[in-house]
């Protein structure tokens, strides 16, 4: 049977594909249309992509599902209960009641002629589905948290075997993601873009403001927040910050101007008070289930410093983060969902590698169409390592392109990680981005006991660890200023050419570690063909570039 998850017309739209019990094909619309997030559209070109790879037709899907439930039983006025109080409010809270239903059929029937049933996947179910049906673990807490999905922001649901029993909620506007998103615009950074450099920004800072105890108020059945932090006018994302936050904060810093400590110190409020609460509802879900295992999903937990948080505090015993935790995963979740009502049962998640990929013909094509000198290697593992032992930036495309936010060494830009100027190098000739930002390493697997605190399994780049004192000369590169990294660990059965790559590194430096950072340019999204890698060449500071068996350089 063959099932497909659709999230669409909102941020982060994707399609996945799922045959019985194999994933076939999870991808973003961004990698396709080169628009970051691509707020507003409908996936068409991911479901073209994914029905060609597999040779089949909209007509040979069995069920589709979509990562929302707009019947839900008042949806709209459960959000915000003020709608009751205005009849012009409750018809248009009606009416984008509809126009949420319509919006995936509109989509298929447009692009695909398709005018068959449609499943409606309620939001939180889809995140949950997303991690716990991929984990591996029998018995779990799933722990999901996000902005808002139909009238929740945060569930908590154990998972046994095939049940997923939903044990609590706490409903919008109480939403740690609209804090979050308040706060990175109250600093100067886009909402649902921005909140990445605001983890990154939080260590700088040093000084915890009280009021964020308020903000985020704990409680005995997890949090409640201040609603005078946020707007309340817009049903769908009332996130903008108020008069109230400034009153409290002080004036908001304009994106043009210089980051002070003030703003360092809020960030790092913001993180601080988002980790404390993240603890309380883990400890919460403990004393209710007695269990210890836990699954994450939804886009607040793509905070890997949260997550690293709760994985050294001792209250859990194994942890598994499903890789495109935010909105974009529910398209998978979607699809897992409906293959497990139907009787599937899923092997654990090792890699996220579900995206197109290129033939070496096809490679060359489009190099010779670019009219490039180029030059066919046998090794391309073994050539990119003595360029990065030799210091030089290398763009690195192989193999299927990665779902997910974070690129996992098959669309990567590397680097050595030895070199202690690398990361204002890769900032300025080559993200273009603020130099406060820190860049991540991939390492073997074999390798992280001696390279991190607490060492645990990390193929998806969403856990931060603590490196020991000893080992942090040594990879200064990839080192924040706190004295964490944000690691991939790899193993040779999931990327064998990868692990080769960092393999052959060791051999020349002694260091089993590379820097890794996605292969886009600031505010684009990764990069999904020869044609987007080459151009991006070109077009910053990089040294080198493999695709497949080819090698350019300047």
């Amino acid at each position: 049977m063959y099932f497909l998850g659709i999230c669409s017309n909102f941020h982060d739209p994707a399609v996945a594909l799922v045959r019985d019990n194999k994933i076939i094909a999870f991808v973003e619309e961004e990698r396709f249309n080169r628009i970051k997030h691509s707020e507003g559209f409908f996936p068409h070109r991911s479901l073209e992509w994914a029905l060609k790879k597999e040779g089949i037709k909209i007509t040979d899907i069995d069920k589709i599902g979509y990562y929302a439930n707009p019947t839900m039983s008042n949806m709209v006025f459960q959000k915000i209960p003020q709608l009751a109080k205005s009849p012009i409010k409750i018809v248009g809270a009606l009416r984008w009641k509809e126009r949420l239903k319509r919006l995936p059929l509109e989509g298929l029937k447009h692009h695909f002629k398709y005018n068959g049933n449609i499943d409606y996947v309620e939001h939180h179910l889809c995140h949950a589905a997303s991690t716990f049906l991929l984990s591996g673990i029998k018995k779990s807490n799933i722990l999901t948290i996000d902005g808002n999905g139909e009238i929740a922001s945060t569930t908590m649901r154990y998972g046994n075997g095939s049940e997923m029993e939903l044990l609590y909620e706490i409903k919008v506007p109480h939403s740690l993601g609209y804090v979050y998103n308040a706060i990175t615009e109250f600093l100067g950074f886009e909402r649902n873009e921005g909140e990445g450099k605001v983890m990154g920004l939080a260590p700088y800072g040093d000084t915890y403001y009280p009021i964020f105890d308020k903000f985020i108020k704990l409680t005995e059945n997890g949090f409640v927040i201040d609603p005078r932090i946020i707007t309340s006018e817009n049903p769908i994302q009332p996130v903008y910050f108020t008069d109230y936050v400034v009153k409290k904060l002080g004036e908001p810093r304009l994106p043009s101007e210089k980051i002070e400590k003030r703003h360092q110190d809020i960030a790092y409020s913001l993180q601080e008070r988002l980790e404390q609460t993240a603890l309380h509802l883990v400890e919460k879900f403990n004393e209710t289930t007695g269990n210890k295992n836990l699954c994450l999903a939804g886009g607040v937990t793509l905070n890997c410093k949260m997550n690293g948080r709760i994985l050294e505090s001792g209250l859990i015993k194994d942890i598994f983060i499903q890789p495109a935790a935010g909105d974009a995963g529910c398209a998978l979740g979607a699809a897992l969902w409906l293959a497990h009502e139907e009787g599937f049962k899923f092997k654990k998640l090792e890699h996220v590698y579900f995206g197109p990929e290129y033939s070496n013909e096809e490679v060359e094509k489009a190099l010779k169409t670019a009219n490039l000198k180029y030059e066919k290697i046998s090794d391309p593992s073994g050539t990119a390592a003595e360029l990065l032992a030799k210091g030089k930036i290398v763009g690195w495309f192989q193999g299927r392109m990665e779902a997910g936010p974070r690129a996992l060494g098959n669309r990567s830009i590397l680097a050595d990680p030895r070199d202690p100027e690398i990361k204002d190098k890769l900032n300025y000739l080559v993200k273009h981005r603020e130099p406060f930002r820190p860049f991540c390493p991939s390492l073997l697997d074999k390798a992280k006991k001696e390279y991190l605190e607490h060492a645990y399994e990390s193929p998806f780049m969403i856990l931060s660890f603590k490196v020991p004192e000893e080992k942090r000369k040594e990879i200064p590169g990839v080192v924040h200023v706190d004295g964490s990294i944000r690691p991939q660990t790899v193993t040779k059965e999931v990327n064998p050419r990868y692990y080769k790559l960092i393999s052959e590194f060791e051999k020349l430096t002694g260091v089993p570690v590379v820097l890794n950072t996605s292969f886009n340019d600031k505010g684009q999204p990764i990069v999904e063909n020869p044609g987007q890698a080459v151009k991006m060449f070109f077009g910053t500071g990089m040294d080198a570039l493999i695709i497949e068996n080819f090698l350019i350089e300047k």
